[in-house]
């Protein structure tokens, strides 16, 4: 694969991990194709080979990437697995912003209603494709971006970034709560909820953001929630 040996003596392999919910998988191509080959990209649905093990590709080709692109639309609502990258693209950011960057690029538009826009991006600079005439516009914005990452180190993976075993683990058991036991939980955990999904939302697209809310904050946070669940609804955290 090009770039292999690059990534063998700890260098990038790539400038940008596209990350996308399975519905916009033909933007994220056509974004990579704009790009590409001038500009090194991952996405899993070209770059991938028959048998690779994702649980175990995608986080390595993440952590081998200058920056995460993360697509967002209305499908972003109810993928984990985009979801569960962008929080790993943020834990590389808190944890050294020279080494790995979180681009929002929203694909239909940036959302009117704040609370529509995942937790932890709300502070960043985004993309609008709608604004910046398609995936054209923002593959001439990502281009200039590549050239500013160049110099740019190897993001490492942050000790306390908890397993997607246990992100999965947890993300179920509060889908499996009761409402009033989602609000104990969120009480007791302090989370912010003026910066959650209300309860009026889909408990699949609350339980995301709380997941993510916790992955912000390492293992002690995430442990805490863990502990919170089995207390608040004992049975419904099964350890993987």
């Amino acid at each position: 694969m090009p770039g292999q040996s690059d990534a063998s003596q700890g260098q990038p392999t790539y400038t940008f991990f596209l990350a996308h919910a399975g519905r916009d998988v033909d933007q994220a191509k056509v974004l990579r194709n704009l790009l590409h080959p001038g500009v090194t990209v991952f996405l899993d649905a070209c770059d991938l080979a028959a048998g690779d093990d994702w649980a175990t590709e995608l986080p390595r080709r993440q952590r081998r990437s200058r920056a995460t692109v993360a697509l967002l639309s209305a499908s972003t609502e109810t993928a984990y697995y985009l979801k569960e990258e962008i929080a790993s693209a943020i834990a590389y950011q808190r944890q050294d912003p020279g080494t790995h960057r979180l681009i929002p690029v929203y694909v239909d538009g940036l959302p009117q209603d704040p609370v529509r826009i995942p937790y932890g991006l709300r502070q960043l600079h985004a993309l609008d494709a709608k604004r910046s005439g398609g995936m054209e516009g923002v593959a001439v914005e990502l281009r200039k971006m590549a050239d500013t990452l160049a110099g740019a180190g190897l993001p490492s993976l942050p000790p306390e970034t908890p397993a997607p075993s246990d992100r999965i683990a947890i993300y179920e058991a509060l889908c499996r709560l009761l409402a009033p036991q989602f609000e104990e939980v969120l009480f007791r955990v302090e989370a912010p909820k003026a910066h959650l999904p209300p309860p009026s939302e889909p408990p699949a697209r609350r339980a995301l953001d709380l997941l993510q809310w916790a992955e912000q904050g390492g293992s002690a946070r995430m442990n805490g929630l863990g502990d919170t669940i089995r207390r608040v609804a004992p049975g419904a955290l099964r350890d993987p």
